[in-house]
């Protein structure tokens, strides 16, 4: 698969009331889940690739390792950034990172793999050996 040198995007995100803690169950207090800010870049990841497949192909997440290193309170916005910085093969890896007004408020890496769709969900209720 051929993609663009320095192939990155840019998402951004209103931080909502679905977005906190509170709401993920993941924290007590009203201001941005870490699971919240894992999914932006997951995304991030995502739309940074998908034009570039091939038709009827997308990609799934296998792997993110993740700091969330400052809280982002209830309609704060952030920007999450996918850089694509490895392809072997199918196996694609990213830096992410996460800023709001203030600054960074997370970073991290990310490995997605290239699956045909149709295959991958005829095949992923398939037993391992």
């Amino acid at each position: 698969m051929d993609f663009p040198k320095e192939l990155q995007i840019t998402k951004t995100y209103m931080v909502t009331d679905k977005d906190t803690a509170i709401s993920h169950g993941s924290g007590s207090l009203p201001v941005l889940a870490t699971p919240a800010m894992i999914a932006f870049l997951e995304n991030a990841a995502m739309n940074c690739v998908q034009a570039y497949l091939p038709e009827n192909h997308t990609t799934v997440g296998t792997e993110i390792n993740i700091k969330h290193i400052r809280a982002t309170s209830v309609g704060g916005r952030i920007e999450a950034t996918s850089r694509l910085v490895g392809v072997e093969v199918k196996k694609l890896l990213f830096n992410l990172e996460a800023h709001d007004e203030k600054g960074k408020v997370g970073f991290g890496t990310h490995t997605r793999y290239v699956v045909e769709r149709n295959t991958f969900l005829k095949n992923m209720d398939k037993k391992e050996a």
